[in-house]
């Protein structure tokens, strides 16, 4: 898996399903903090997801399908359903692809998508702050909903892509899109559905199958 496709699967992984948001939102700080008060009750999440990537080469968009799980602290398991299987694991600062070459994990181990992942991941951690050492971090109220808008400030980052921007929706101000603008002027468009929270998922979704010894 090339690193730029591996990078957009990652990214936005770690926007995972937001409680109801009871404070007030009419600022960044006080839409961020309202977002920090929702995380609160979070331990665990799962949804379906639509992925439709846009590509200036490409007169057709390319659509995935799959579903996601996230257990607090920092747990998520992705599985790409279609149209070609994969399953991705992080935990912490570990990523994890089940069948990848041990070239490909090196130069995954290279890169800084475990440190971005991480920070992303403080915001649904109890922490949204900590974005601004890496982020510029724009958030606001939008007809019921909350848009969160990201953009980097790490010179590896912006070479990867330009902005990250995330909607939270009413009733229960859940993740319910995202987009994801690249370097090239291509863009990446999520769309959840079946969003469950706190339902009782075990630590082994998270564990990589162990390889066979020879």
């Amino acid at each position: 898996m090339p690193q730029r496709k591996r990078l957009i699967y990652l990214v936005w992984l770690l926007a995972v399903v937001a409680a109801p948001v009871h404070a007030a939102c009419d600022s960044t700080d006080s839409c961020l903090a309202a977002i920090e008060a929702a995380q609160r009750d979070t331990r665990t999440v799962s949804a379906r997801f639509t992925q439709t990537k846009h590509l200036s080469l490409l007169d057709e968009p390319l659509v995935s399908t799959g579903r996601f799980v996230f257990k607090r602290p920092d747990r998520v398991r992705l599985e790409i359903e279609s149209p070609r299987p994969a399953t991705i694991l992080i935990s912490g600062r570990d990523i994890s692809i089940p069948g990848l070459s041990d070239s490909d994990k090196q130069q995954l181990a290279m890169t800084p998508m475990a440190t971005m992942f991480t920070e992303l991941g403080a915001m649904f951690g109890g922490s949204p702050a900590a974005l601004r050492q890496h982020f510029q971090v724009a958030a606001v109220p939008a007809d019921g909903a909350i848009e969160v808008t990201l953009t980097p400030t790490v010179p590896d980052w912006q070479r990867l892509f330009r902005t990250i921007q995330l909607r939270f929706t009413e009733p229960d101000f859940v993740i319910g899109s995202m987009r994801l603008d690249d370097a090239l002027g291509d863009h990446l468009e999520i769309v959840m559905s079946d969003v469950r929270r706190n339902q009782d998922i075990p630590d082994s979704e998270f564990v990589a199958p162990q390889t066979p010894t020879k």
